[in-house]
This record gives structure tokens, C-alpha cells and sequence, in this order.
């Protein structure tokens, strides 16, 4: 392929088909390009004619809004956001009865069911996928974040009950998004979730505030997330607390779809 154009295949023996199609083809938008000429070579290029474990994915700058009528004439939408927060933006301060506290590896059972109970709520919006195997790799990812020497990983608790967690990779660990960050150092915030029944408790916002706290005096000059514009919960929550839009993941799935009297 050129260079505008990429795929690839996601490892099914992994985590990563937990947060993406199997099969992934990637349009390489760069500043001044064509896009509505890129699009249309693109179409004689995909592949997996309606194969739901497909997608194709445009990530641009969340302001080029030049080149969303574009996108959604050829069938895209706007699904995920790359938001950043930079260090010291102040946030009101929501009255909880939960307590933060540091996860720690007898705390992994909760930390997987979190996670797990995340991805089926954002599951609805079409980008991330509970798999066979979701629940294992979890438990070895957040293995790892329990193993490192930097704290990085939060519980909302209510009474003795783990209601909420948070974890982030520190800057050290946050390099493959160094592409999206403004600011140096820089940090990734990996996942929060608030079981369905502590939702609007403050539970969310007081995680979230003790990880901005903790950042800060660390230094951290930005903090980046992905969350899924769809989602009536996030979009609104991740900008009160400070995030903004920085790039848009728009999303094709399956990548190639048939239509009725229409030849593929």
C-alpha cells in the first residue's frame, strides 16, 4: 500500500481485539492532503465485504471540521475522541461519601470486574468488543499496572465495598501516545469505571480529581483519554473535568459494506 493507506490485523490471542476490529484499515491523514480524493482511491483498496470484525478508521484533528461532510458522505462517523486535560485546570468540587484509596493486587477480582463492566457499556457504541478471552488478558494488564513501582491505580470504596477504579500510565509508560500530546510530560488515563449502581454518586468525580491531584504535583504538563463520543455519559463528564477534544477517531464497521442491486 502507499503510504496514506495502512492495515492491519489484531492478534486474537490478545487484549487488543477487546478495544478494535480484528481487521483495521487506516487512512493516514496529513495536514493539507485531499481528502475527499483520498477517500475515493481508498474505496477500491478495502477489503471484507460486510465483515463485522472490520473497520476502517480516519483519525484527524477534532477542529478540522472541513473535512467531516466529506467523511460522512462516505459512510463514517465521529466515534471516539482523543481528549487532553492540561496540568491545573480546576474542576468544582462534588460532595461524595466515598473514599480513594490504593488498589492493590488483592484487589484485582474488582479491578477486572470494573474494567469488564466498562467495555459492555461502551460495547453499545460500536468500538470496543467483550471477547472470549477479555476478562484473562485484563487480568494480566492490570497485573501490570499493580506491578509497577510508581502508584498508579485508585478505588472509590464505600464503606469496605470497591464501588469505582482508576488507573494511568505515568509518563513513563504513556509513550505510544506521544503523538497526541501538547504538553511534556505527559500522561495517559488507561480507565475509569463506577459500578452501575454507584453511578451519580460522585464516585466517578472523585476518582478523577484524586488522579488530577496526584498528576499535578508530579509535574504531569497534560494528561490524555480516549472515550466514545456516542456516549451519553462521557462526552459530558470528561469535559467538566477539564478535557478537551483533540483528535476524532471517525469510524467505518465493517469497512466495506454491500448494498442491495449493488455490485461490490
Amino acid at each position: 500500500m502507499t503510504p496514506n493507506f495502512s492495515y492491519r490485523e489484531v492478534d486474537e490471542d490478545s487484549l487488543l481485539p477487546t478495544w478494535s476490529a480484528l481487521r483495521v484499515h487506516s487512512l493516514n491523514w496529513q495536514p493539507g492532503c485531499d481528502l475527499p480524493a483520498l477517500l475515493d482511491e481508498w474505496e477500491t483498496r478495502l477489503t471484507g465485504v460486510d465483515d463485522p470484525d472490520t473497520a476502517a478508521i480516519v483519525t484527524l484533528p477534532s477542529h478540522e471540521i472541513a473535512d467531516a461532510l466529506p467523511l460522512i458522505r462516505h459512510g463514517f462517523a465521529p466515534l471516539v475522541v482523543i481528549a487532553e486535560r492540561r496540568a491545573g485546570h480546576p474542576v468544582a468540587h462534588k460532595q461524595t461519601d466515598v473514599r480513594i484509596r490504593r488498589a492493590t493486587h488483592a484487589d484485582l477480582d474488582v479491578a477486572v470486574e470494573l474494567n469488564l463492566n466498562t467495555i459492555r457499556y461502551d460495547a453499545a457504541f460500536g468500538m470496543v468488543s467483550e471477547r472470549p478471552n477479555s476478562a484473562q488478558h485484563l487480568r494480566t494488564a492490570l497485573t501490570e499496572v499493580l506491578d509497577r513501582p510508581t502508584e498508579s491505580m485508585w478505588l472509590a470504596v464505600r464503606g469496605d465495598t470497591p464501588v469505582g477504579m482508576v488507573y494511568v500510565d505515568m509518563p513513563q509508560d504513556a509513550l505510544w501516545v506521544e503523538r497526541y500530546a501538547t504538553g511534556r510530560p505527559f500522561a495517559y488515563l488507561g480507565h475509569l469505571g463506577v459500578r452501575p449502581d454507584a453511578r451519580r454518586s460522585g464516585a466517578g468525580s472523585a476518582l478523577v480529581a484524586h488522579v488530577h491531584d496526584v498528576l499535578d504535583r508530579s509535574g504531569v504538563a497534560s494528561t490524555l483519554l480516549h472515550h466514545a463520543l456516542p456516549n451519553p455519559r462521557s462526552t459530558p463528564f470528561w469535559y467538566s473535568h477539564g478535557y478537551r477534544p483533540s483528535w476524532t477517531l471517525w469510524v467505518r464497521r465493517p469497512a466495506l459494506r454491500s448494498f442491495p442491486g449493488v455490485s461490490s
